[in-house]
């Protein structure tokens, strides 16, 4: 290549992550398609997961995701994330993570909250390595749950 030349960055492709987001997420919450209501359930190594639905609408679904570990490890924190599944394109995005909502698709940097340019694709992918930690370590949740008061 010519010193003079630079190579092109490849963008990650961001749709590839949604859909495969979309399917470890079937897996890991296989009852999530048909669920309507808001459940607690629990999984392996005392983890408890709550998914709240916050919108039902004839191609997607609007669910928080609460996952809290047992109380013998009072040091990892919870995760909470805002999370819509298209289930006309079968794509999972995060719409929110922890405290911030609104993730924009590209900030500029630096910026006032120090987000990295490509944020919201990391939180995305972050999603995926978690969902890819489920199912390496079997930790699959059933809607065997308790049904949870809005």
């Amino acid at each position: 290549m010519h010193p003079f030349l630079i190579a092109k960055r490849r963008r990650p492709n961001a749709t590839a992550l949604h859909e495969a987001n979309f399917r470890k997420l079937a897996r890991v919450v296989p009852d999530l398609g048909e669920l309507e209501t808001s459940i607690t359930v629990h999984g392996s190594h005392g983890t408890r997961l709550s998914l709240h639905i916050l919108e039902i609408s004839k191609y997607t679904k609007t669910f928080s995701l609460h996952l809290q570990r047992d109380d013998q490890q009072p040091w990892l924190p919870g995760l909470d994330m805002k999370i819509r599944n298209y289930y006309d394109a079968n794509v999972t995005e995060v719409l929110a993570f922890q405290r911030w909502h609104r993730l924009d698709a590209r900030y500029d940097y630096p910026n006032p909250h120090m987000h990295q340019r490509n944020e919201k694709w990391q939180i995305n992918q972050f999603l995926g390595e978690w969902l890819d930690h489920c199912l390496r370590s079997g930790c699959i949740f059933h809607a065997a749950a308790e049904p949870v008061d809005n």
